[in-house]
């Protein structure tokens, strides 16, 4: 066989320049196959030299068919072929065959931020370590089939060895490795399924490792998850719920209930939310906490975001109308895939001119790890709405890794309180500490606060004593139909206690406390660099 037939050998381990060198020498090294190939056929003469040259031609196309450009690795349909080859075999009755799904965790950072050669590096070196664990020992056959997903095909598990494999692999992964000059540490999810011989089909067992590996990054990544009934239940469902979730919006099911939001000086509700609810003609109520991250996932969100952005500025416009001298403030809750989208201002600006609400009572609300994560057309969108003069809220602020900076930076104008926080209020001194220390950064740099999930009196009275203005919770009420609104308007939904201010006292800092966490975020601000006028005790 002709030297210069050999398949380039897999760049592993090496630098991004070789590799993508390398994936060139490998398309050019098929296509000098594929035209030798053509030129051997077209010879009706051929002598016997000639014959087992095309025969080699023939052999080096079918290898580079069936293994991938860029690690060398067999690509899904040889692996399929094998796995269906071993499900037929005759084994012991201890013998199972397993698939192991293996995906890389935010391995989209890595091209964003090095470039797609560094990516690519990562992948080689990513496929030559589970090689390793592989073949160490192990009878099986490792596949790239596509992006940053692996299957592992080990067909002679015994007694959960399938499992021992995988935590192999999630250690040799997280090994740091040199990239573009710098140190990379990785993670990997991974999904595990098996069966005994003969009792599913080569399809059913990948589709149960796939089910295992989205429970595996739904579960926080860096880990492995086994397949068994129960995620499949859950699977199905999660399809079913897609699938009716569609229905439901074409049909205009969901609907929106109002949770008050009532100042803590007067008592009296002051703004509302507007939350999604769904009535499924099976399950009965379906949480928002299941059916919105299943409109994430599937891109319905925009559509939902629609249907409760309208529904809740059509209700503001009759109570404005009913009671123009009670005016109120609606906060509805945004995706980032709803910024992100180009239509997104305009159906904003429709829907205001449509229902003639004030734009000053409209608050868009987001999570603070949306905006950690904001993508530069999101912060153009915010800024938009700023310059129209809608408000726009953090919603759980808090819970993520924000920069102060950052914050100070983009145009939000109302911080709400997660109420992981709020729960410990009286109880805990280190939630005290952390709301009193939100509060202070609120004043300093001239934003509103709003407080969730206030149940209890002490909670209420220790947000007043640190100068929280407003809150919503069960305390003042759940979440209600619009029809309970118009009557809470007509007095206060919650009065402090006469000896309030002595429970105060007793659970939240006092004056001078208060003035130290100020001075303290202002020298904060001061070398974060914020201007002047947005300290605490300036006006905004």
């Amino acid at each position: 066989m002709p030297q210069d037939n050999t398949v380039p050998p897999s760049p592993a381990g090496a630098s991004s320049e070789t590799v993508h060198r390398t994936r060139r020498m490998n398309i050019r090294h098929t296509d000098r196959l594929l035209t030798k190939a053509e030129m051997l056929l077209s010879n009706r003469g051929q002598n016997e030299s000639s014959q087992q040259d095309t025969l080699a031609v023939i052999a080096d196309l079918i290898h580079a068919a069936t293994h991938d450009v860029l690690t060398g690795l067999p690509t899904r349909g040889v692996l399929l072929s094998r796995l269906e080859s071993e499900l037929t075999q005759a084994g012991s009755a201890d013998e199972r065959v397993a698939v192991l799904f293996v995906d890389l965790d935010n391995f989209k950072l890595v091209n964003d931020s090095l470039g797609h050669d560094s990516g690519d590096e990562l992948l080689c070196e990513v496929a030559k370590r589970i090689s390793d664990c592989v073949d160490d020992g192990e009878s099986g056959i490792v596949s790239r089939i596509g992006g940053d997903e692996f299957i592992i095909l080990f067909p002679h598990a015994i007694r959960g060895s399938e499992d021992v494999l995988a935590s192999k692999i999630l250690a040799a992964v997280t090994e740091p490795v040199k990239i573009a000059a710098r140190e990379i540490v990785t993670s990997a999810s991974i999904g595990v399924a098996s069966c005994a011989l003969g009792s599913q089909s080569a399809e059913q067992l990948l589709r149960d490792a796939d089910t295992a590996l989205y429970a595996a990054k739904a579960r926080g990544r860096n880990c492995m998850v086994r397949f068994n009934h129960e995620l499949h239940a859950r699977a199905v469902r999660r399809m079913q719920i897609e699938s009716d979730l569609r229905v439901a919006l074409l049909e205009k099911q969901v609907y929106v209930h109002y949770q008050p939001q009532v100042s803590l000086v007067t008592g009296q509700l002051v703004g509302v939310e507007a939350l999604a609810r769904w009535q499924h003609p099976e399950y009965g109520m379906v949480s928002p906490a299941e059916f919105i991250p299943i409109a994430e996932d599937s891109r319905l969100i925009g559509e939902l975001g629609r249907q409760v952005l309208r529904s809740a500025c059509l209700q503001l416009a009759a109570w404005s109308a009913a009671l123009p001298e009670r005016p109120l403030s609606m906060t509805v809750n945004v995706s980032p895939r709803q910024l992100g989208d180009p239509d997104f201002i305009a159906e904003v600006q429709a829907i205001v001119e449509q229902t003639g609400i004030r734009l000053s009572s409209l608050c868009l609300e987001l999570t603070e790890s949306a905006l950690t994560n904001s993508a530069t057309e999101v912060l153009k969108t915010l800024n938009q709405l700023h310059q129209m003069g809608i408000y726009v809220a953090i919603d759980d602020f808090g819970t993520e890794y924000s920069s102060l900076a950052r914050l100070r930076d983009l145009p939000i104008e109302v911080l709400k309180i997660d109420r992981s926080f709020i729960d410990g209020l009286g109880t805990e001194p280190g939630d005290t500490a952390i709301v009193s220390s939100i509060l202070s950064l609120a004043f300093a740099t001239g934003k509103h606060v709003i407080a969730e999930g206030i149940e209890r009196v002490e909670q209420a009275l220790a947000l007043r004593s640190m100068g929280c203005g407003v809150a919503q919770g069960f305390l003042f009420s759940a979440p209600v139909d619009a029809t309970f609104i118009m009557p809470m308007l007509d007095k206060p939904l919650w009065e402090a206690p006469m000896n309030w201010g002595v429970q105060a006292a007793a659970v939240a800092p006092d004056t001078l406390t208060r003035r130290a966490h100020r001075t303290f975020i202002e020298e904060f601000l001061d070398h974060i660099g914020v201007p002047m006028g947005l300290k605490a005790g300036d006006t905004p």
